[in-house]
């Protein structure tokens, strides 16, 4: 890999790997083990930003739901919305609905 630099040139013990764009991307949306040639576990790298992630997608998605509830209380009379604004309540009431079928009680 060209992308591997070693840090002690004597010896195998440390090295550095600089991802590029697409790397970085990969390792943000996936987690990665590390397997001997022989099939033994020996390491895995990125659930601790999946976990990151995770959480920060169900905080967004619930403050958007507290902010939808909040607007539709404040609703007195028929309103129209435009297409974009039907199309993101769309998305997240189907978000919403991923995500409690992902979490049930």
């Amino acid at each position: 890999m060209d992308n591997i630099t070693h840090l002690v040139p004597a010896t195998n013990s440390q090295c550095v790997i600089k991802l590029d764009a697409f790397q970085y991307n990969y390792y943000q949306q996936s987690c990665i083990e590390i397997h001997s040639p022989d099939g033994e576990y020996l390491e895995s790298i990125g659930y601790t930003i999946q976990k990151q992630n995770q959480e920060e997608q169900t905080t967004q998605l619930q403050e958007q739901i507290v902010l939808l509830q909040s607007l539709c209380e404040k609703i007195t009379q028929e309103v129209e919305l435009p297409a974009q604004a039907i199309a993101g309540l769309g998305d997240l009431l189907f978000r919403a609905r991923e995500f409690i079928e992902s979490h049930p009680k």
